[in-house]
């Protein structure tokens, strides 16, 4: 379920790049790509489902809360 109060945040410097969260991506096309291990997020395709932020093995996505 979409929770459009919520963001989705990539912390770089936790990042390992492996793609997992772009594989794990429900979406067709994907919301979040991994290029040249940067991720790139599509804000208008994700709806803060959160399947990335639960595959990530090292936790480097997390959401923030919109205001």
């Amino acid at each position: 379920m979409a929770n459009q109060d919520n963001k989705l945040v990539w912390n770089e410097e936790v990042c390992a790049g492996c793609g997992t969260c772009e594989r794990s991506c429900p979406h067709e096309p994907r919301a979040i790509a991994v290029n040249e291990g940067r991720v790139v997020i599509d804000y208008d395709l994700c709806d803060a489902c959160g399947v990335c932020v639960k595959e990530c093995p090292v936790k480097a996505l997390s959401f923030e809360v919109l205001a």
